[in-house]
């Protein structure tokens, strides 16, 4: 686990996204300034030592955007990515919401840390489809970013539901800057009983954060301090007013 003292290694990508979470920060991130990443501009070689002095045994890629948004067409980033990963020993982790049908590019990832809503049911039934195919090639984390439709009963259910799919690992993560679905998170980890293989995450800043769009590394996701975080946090209160 890693915490604010013993943080990751993360690297920010924004080759778009079509789903319109209600828990976006991406949207209006300072940072992202809605940039999109292209390949061709990454500094590879600042890249390259910030994997190598990275003291975290993991790399992990997330978004702005999905990072396995159109797959196809950035498979030459991944592939390089994880060529990096291996000269240096880190393992490659993803956060997406995104099961990709490429199976060699899924055996690139130590993990899957694959976000489906509690009443998604598209999303689960692919999960569940898929899974059979994909639970040796790569390891499976559920994700949930609580938001206030979340009750205990749904909650139960969810933890149900994803076990029978077969996946261990099922994580409830606590939503940036929806105020009441921010605290309703604290209601819940209260209230449900600990289980194996199930966890509720705080939010916080667990990694380094190094952007694709602007080749920069910022320990925080939202910029160089905690005054940044918090400056964003409140901002995000007032924009992200729904969280269904």
């Amino acid at each position: 686990m890693f915490t604010e003292t013993n943080k990751g290694f993360t690297i920010i990508t924004n080759f778009g996204c079509d789903n319109n979470c209600s828990y976006c920060i991406s949207k209006h991130h300072p940072i992202l300034q809605n940039q999109v990443t292209n390949i061709d501009k990454i500094d590879w070689a600042y890249l390259e030592e910030c994997i190598k002095n990275t003291p975290s045994p993991k790399v992990n890629l997330s978004g702005g955007g999905d990072p396995f948004y159109n797959y196809q067409d950035n498979l030459e980033f991944y592939f390089k990515v994880y060529d990096l990963c291996q000269k240096y020993n880190k393992l490659l982790d993803i956060h997406t919401r995104i099961l990709p049908n490429d199976f060699e590019l899924l055996m690139l990832f130590n993990k899957v840390a694959l976000s489906v809503e509690f009443d998604d049911d598209v999303a689960i039934h692919d999960l569940k489809e898929k899974y059979k195919y994909i639970k040796d090639l790569t390891n499976i984390r559920v994700i949930q970013v609580v938001n206030c439709k979340l009750d205990i009963q749904s909650c139960l259910n969810y933890i149900d539901i994803i076990k029978n799919i077969g996946v261990g690992q099922i994580t409830f993560r606590q939503m940036f800057g929806n105020k009441k679905a921010y605290e309703h998170f604290d209601y819940l980890r209260s209230n449900i009983p600990d289980m194996d293989g199930v966890m509720f995450l705080k939010d916080g800043e667990y990694h380094n954060y190094y952007f694709t769009t602007n080749n920069t590394l910022y320990p925080y996701f939202f910029g160089y301090t905690e005054d940044d975080r918090n400056k964003w946090m409140k901002t995000y209160e007032n924009i992200e007013q729904s969280c269904t």
